[in-house]
């Protein structure tokens, strides 16, 4: 049972929620460990570096603010500023950690400054990984395959009828472009279509069934017919397409 509960948690949140709650705790403990220092650690290099910079409550306040936020925006589909706060705070921690090894403050600063602008570097490398969205049934889409795709034409995720259809795996498709499941004859008129909806913000083709020709991981192409919606949010734009392989539409033909 909690096995299945820690499981249905991780789809909920995915790597990118996992990560920043970690990074939420994280943020917390160091708030603590600053708002509650005995007196002696106080007057360690490190802490008394930190006080010149801003007394010790304010950094505490900072770092409590963003183990906050980091936790909110953990089960929240926008969670791009909890990621560019808690990014700044690491590296700006990181560089006054620096700064005291060329003041004399604290000698071994560069230590503590190397891990804290590693560690920053980390968290802003997180908010760039694209997130697998959970497609594994759509109202309506029965054993069609669903594909997830973000406003720049790179798939987020896709259901494991799409796998099979297309040839590629999950983790093997999430990442790359759409184009990868059309035939290069197709490809640059998907990305003018994908560049008139990020300028208009309207797709005339949401909706509508669209006949195309898809193209398996071992270069073969099929009919599939393709319906299409835009989802917009804080986030962007986001397309969701349902494809099913056309019957009878000829046999399958294998791309130069």
């Amino acid at each position: 049972m909690g096995n299945d509960a820690a499981a249905r948690v991780m789809r909920r949140i995915g790597r990118r929620g996992a990560s920043l709650a970690f990074v939420g705790l994280l943020s917390l403990a160091i708030a603590a460990s600053l708002a509650f220092a005995p007196p002696d650690q106080r007057t360690t290099p490190g802490y008394a570096m930190l006080a010149s910079v801003a007394p010790l409550a304010v950094w505490a306040s900072a770092w409590c603010l963003i183990g906050g936020l980091c936790l909110v925006q953990t089960f929240m589909r926008s969670d791009r500023v909890a990621f560019a706060a808690a990014s700044a705070l690491l590296l700006l921690y990181g560089l006054v950690y620096l700064v005291s090894t060329f003041t004399g403050d604290n000698p071994r600063g560069w230590v503590g400054g190397a891990v804290w602008l590693a560690f920053g570097g980390w968290i802003a490398l997180i908010a760039t990984w694209p997130e697998a969205v959970s497609v594994d049934r759509l109202p309506g889409t029965g054993s069609a395959a669903i594909v997830v795709a973000d406003a720049s034409g790179v798939i987020m995720s896709w259901n494991p009828q799409a796998a099979a259809l297309f040839g590629w795996s999950t983790d093997e498709a999430v990442g790359r472009p759409l184009t990868v499941l059309m035939p290069a004859r197709f490809r640059e008129q998907h990305a003018a279509g994908l560049a008139r909806v990020r300028d208009t913000g309207h797709s005339e083709l949401a909706g509508r069934i669209i006949p195309l020709v898809g193209l398996r991981r071992d270069g073969s192409e099929f009919p599939i017919a393709l319906t299409v919606n835009a989802w917009h949010s804080d986030e962007g734009i986001t397309y969701t397409g349902v494809i099913r392989p056309v019957v009878g539409g000829g046999r399958d033909v294998r791309a130069e």
